[in-house]
């Protein structure tokens, strides 16, 4: 993984960015942390994926000038779909994969991420909520989402449960 030769500490500035033919191996490097494993998709699954939907949009998650973490949303506003996917009757944008890396954890990287990628999807055409889905075992990202604002809809989908942010 590229490298810099300071520390970080949780004064980094976080930023969002696209993945590049110089980046990509270091976001597929990426791992979670201690018993997270299966509570997301390694990073390299996602970047192959978001080439095969047009309603994905994926960034790297900078603190300073490194990477530590990726994101990927479900945005069909960018794709030319002749019906557009709603959720409660409404256009919706959706937090499709969150990760941070293992070492980059707790320095409050992903907080400044999700607000962030709450912003992004906020200037998104007619998107009026955000939705998310997490896997409900131990070490889940339940508490996270719920310190970013998001709220269980009780829905399940495919056994993972779906919360939601109003836009």
């Amino acid at each position: 993984m590229t490298t810099n030769n300071h520390a970080l500490t949780r004064d980094a500035t976080v930023s969002l960015r696209e993945i590049t033919k110089s980046s990509v191996r270091d976001f597929c490097r990426m791992e979670v942390g201690p018993g997270q494993d299966g509570l997301v998709a390694p990073n390299s699954v996602s970047i192959a994926q978001a080439y095969f939907h047009k309603e994905a949009w994926f960034r790297g998650i900078y603190a300073d000038d490194r990477p530590v973490g990726f994101a990927m949303l479900e945005d069909w506003s960018q794709t030319e779909s002749a019906e557009p996917q709603l959720y409660e009757g409404a256009p919706y944008i959706a937090l499709w994969r969150f990760m941070i890396d293992a070492r980059y954890q707790h320095y409050g990287f992903g907080a400044a991420a999700i607000r962030l990628l709450i912003a992004h999807a906020r200037t998104r055409p007619g998107a009026a909520t955000m939705l998310l889905s997490f896997v409900p075992k131990e070490n889940n990202p339940e508490a996270f989402y719920l310190r970013a604002g998001f709220v269980r809809t009780g829905e399940d989908d495919e056994g993972e449960l779906i919360m939601k942010l109003s836009l």
